[in-house]
């Protein structure tokens, strides 16, 4: 009898396909109570990351973003997807931050 765990999951590309400043968002600065602007969001648009099996957050990428996307990297993970909508292997999604969103391209990457 073989106790060998066996994973199953699929490691994830994730790409920033756009950042939003609040001016594209809002029309206008966004002016924080202590009177300094909200910028675009640091992540900038080219940038790429892996998940491996591991499910783990990449070392670099930012944890809102993170907890905004990870039920869509936990799709591609396990084998899911939206074949009618963005094909079998790629979800497009985006943080939730309001004010300055970050859209993502994830990639399921077959082992």
């Amino acid at each position: 009898m073989n106790n060998k765990k066996v994973n199953n999951m699929n490691d994830v590309k994730i790409t920033i396909v756009k950042q939003f400043s609040p001016e594209d968002v809002l029309g206008h600065e966004f002016i924080k109570k202590d009177g300094n602007p909200i910028t675009k969001c640091g992540m900038k648009e080219g940038l790429e990351f892996m998940v491996d099996d591991s499910g783990n957050m990449p070392k670099g990428f930012c944890h809102h973003a993170w907890y905004g996307i990870y039920k869509n990297i936990s799709i591609l993970q396990c084998g899911g997807g939206f074949p009618s909508w963005t094909g079998e292997d790629m979800i497009y999604t985006a943080c939730p931050d309001g004010i300055r969103p970050v859209c993502f391209k994830l990639e399921r990457v077959s082992k």
